[in-house]
C-alpha cells in the first residue's frame, strides 16, 4: 500500500465534502435560521484541512494498487459522513451517534432517520440531509474523478470500485470523459426534478429537497408524511417519474442522446426492471381493491403505482401506509426492495440485472439435471456471460444472504425482536431506510442503543458499495505485503 496516495486522495474527497456544505452554510446565513456556524466551522475545516493534505501529498503519476484502491473508496466513504455529522452535532440537534447514523444514511442513500418531525428542523439542517444523499447518490469518489483529472492515478480502479456492476461498460475511452458523463446525466434529472415539483405546486425549498432526495434514490423528505403530506396527484406522479427515471442505469440516457436507440429498447435490464414495475403495480393495485378498503380502482392504482417505483428503487417516499397493507402486497413489495433496481443507477439491492443472471443460472442447473451433458453458455441477450462474472454474482448472492442471517443475530443480542431485527438489517443492507413493522419510523432507529445504530451504519456502507469493497478490507490477504 501507498499511505501517501491514499492520503491525497482521501484530502481531496474530504475538500469536495466541505466544499458542499458551504451550501447549508450560506443559506442559513441567508435564512437567519441561527445554524451558520455549525456548517461554516466543520465546512472550512474539512475544505483547508483535505486541501493543504491533498497538496502536501500531491505526487504526479504516482502508482496505485487495488489494495489502494479499495482503502481509499471506503474510508473516503466513511471520512465524508463523519465530517457530514458535524452540523448535526453543532446544532445540537443530536448526539455523536445518530449525527453519524443520519450523515451516513444520507451519504449512502438509505434514508434511514432518527428524525421524527422533520418540520421541527432548522431548513439549512433539511437541505443539508439532501444535499448529502444528493452527493452520495452520484458518489463522492465518482464526483472527484470526474472533475479532478489532474489527480492521473488510477482513475478506472476508482471508477469500477465504486460502481459496482457485473456487467461494466465504459462509455467512453477516458474514464474521467464517462464520469462527467454521468455527472451531467445526474445534474439533468435534478434539475429536471426541480422545475417539474414546481411546475406540480411545490414551494422552492421542498422542490429543491424532494427533487435532490429523489434523483439520489434517497427519500429524505421535510415532512413527516413524507409525499402524502402533499397530497396532490401532479405532485406524486412528478416523484413517481423522477423515481422511475433514477432507477435506469445512467450509462443508457448517454446512448440515446448518441442516437443508439435500438440498443437502449433492446436492454434486457431495463425491459425486465419496466417489468417489475408494471407487474407490482397491476398486483398491488388488486390486492388494494380485492383486499382493502379503496373506494375505487383509481385510488388503489395511483397508490400502487406509486410505492411500486418507490420500493423498487429503494426511495422509500411513501403516500400511505402500506405496512398496514395486504400481506400479499407487502411480500411483493419487501420482494422488490431486494431486488432494486437498474445497475449503473442511484438504488441498492441485488439489481434486476443479477436477479436475470440467477434465475438463468438456476433454469439451467434443472435444465442439466435432465441433460447431463448440454452445453448451456449464460447469456444476456445474445451477450454470453464469462464464466468468473456466473462465479462473482453467485458469490455476491451468497455473501448477501449470509450478511442478513448474521446483521440479524448481532441486533437480537440486543435484545430486539426477531422481526425488527431482521428488517432493519435488510432495510439498510438493500439501502432503502424501511422496511414492515417498525422499521423505517424514526422512532425506531431513534431508541436502538449505539451500538445497534453502529451495526446499521456499517450495513449501509456495504449495501452502498455492494459489499465485496468493504468485505476485502476484512480479509488477512488484503493486509500482507
Amino acid at each position: 500500500m501507498h499511505p501517501r496516495v491514499i492520503a491525497n486522495a482521501l484530502g481531496a474527497v474530504v475538500a469536495a465534502g466541505g466544499t458542499i456544505m458551504l451550501v447549508p452554510a450560506v443559506f442559513s446565513l441567508v435564512t437567519g435560521d441561527g445554524n451558520t456556524l455549525a456548517f461554516a466551522l466543520p465546512a472550512l475545516v474539512a475544505l483547508l484541512g483535505g486541501a493543504a493534505v491533498f497538496l502536501l501529498t500531491r505526487r504526479p503519476n504516482a502508482y496505485i494498487s487495488g489494495r489502494d484502491v479499495f482503502l481509499i473508496v471506503v474510508l473516503g466513504w466513511v471520512c465524508v459522513a463523519t465530517a457530514g455529522s458535524a452540523p448535526f452535532m453543532l446544532s445540537g440537534l443530536m448526539g455523536p451517534t445518530d449525527a453519524f447514523f443520519e450523515s451516513m444514511g444520507g451519504f449512502t442513500t438509505t434514508g434511514a432517520s432518527t428524525v421524527s418531525a422533520p418540520e421541527k428542523v432548522a431548513p439549512s439542517l433539511l437541505l443539508w440531509r439532501s444535499l448529502t444523499q444528493w452527493s452520495g447518490g452520484i458518489g463522492i469518489v465518482l464526483i472527484f474523478v470526474a472533475v479532478a483529472p489532474l489527480v492521473g492515478f488510477g482513475a478506472a480502479q476508482l471508477y469500477s470500485a465504486e460502481v459496482a456492476s457485473p456487467v461494466a461498460e465504459r462509455l467512453t475511452p477516458r474514464i474521467q470523459d464517462t464520469a462527467k458523463i454521468l455527472f451531467y446525466v445526474y445534474g439533468a434529472l435534478t434539475l429536471g426534478g426541480i422545475v417539474s415539483l414546481s411546475l406540480a405546486g411545490m414551494g422552492p425549498f421542498d422542490a429543491v429537497n424532494h427533487a435532490l432526495a429523489t434523483v439520489s434514490t434517497g427519500g429524505y423528505s421535510t415532512r413527516s408524511g413524507s409525499i402524502g403530506a402533499f397530497d396532490s396527484l401532479a405532485v406524486e406522479l412528478c416523484v413517481a417519474a423522477g423515481m422511475v427515471l433514477s432507477g435506469v442505469n445512467f450509462a443508457l440516457y448517454f446512448q440515446a442522446s448518441q442516437g443508439r436507440l435500438r440498443r437502449v429498447y433492446g436492454n434486457r435490464e431495463l425491459i425486465w426492471y419496466l417489468a417489475f414495475i408494471v407487474a407490482g403495480t397491476v398486483v398491488v393495485t388488486g390486492t388494494l381493491y380485492v383486499f382493502g378498503d379503496r373506494g375505487a380502482p383509481a385510488i388503489a392504482l395511483r397508490e400502487a403505482f406509486f410505492h411500486t417505483a418507490s420500493l423498487l428503487t429503494g426511495t422509500g417516499f411513501t403516500t400511505a401506509t402500506w405496512t398496514a397493507w395486504d400481506p400479499l402486497a407487502q411480500g411483493l413489495l419487501m420482494v422488490f426492495m431486494a431486488i432494486g433496481a437498474c445497475s449503473g443507477s442511484t438504488s441498492g439491492g441485488i439489481k434486476v440485472i443479477r436477479a436475470i443472471l440467477l434465475a438463468r443460472h438456476a433454469t439451467q442447473d434443472v435444465f442439466r439435471m435432465v441433460h447431463p451433458q448440454a452445453v448451456t453458455p449464460l447469456k444476456l441477450g445474445s451477450r454470453v456471460i464469462p464464466e468468473r462474472v456466473r462465479m462473482t454474482f453467485l458469490g455476491f448472492f451468497f455473501v448477501y444472504i449470509f450478511l442478513l442471517m448474521l446483521g440479524t443475530l448481532l441486533m437480537t443480542l440486543h435484545r430486539i425482536p426477531i422481526g425488527p431485527a431482521f428488517g432493519s438489517v435488510f432495510a439498510c443492507l438493500n439501502i432503502t431506510g424501511t422496511a414492515l413493522g417498525p422499521v423505517g419510523d424514526p422512532a425506531f432507529y431513534a431508541a436502538l442503543p449505539p451500538s445497534a445504530k453502529l451495526i446499521l451504519t456499517a450495513y449501509m456502507l456495504l449495501g452502498r458499495l455492494e459489499l465485496f469493497t468493504v468485505l476485502v478490507l476484512l480479509t488477512p490477504t488484503f493486509w500482507r505485503d
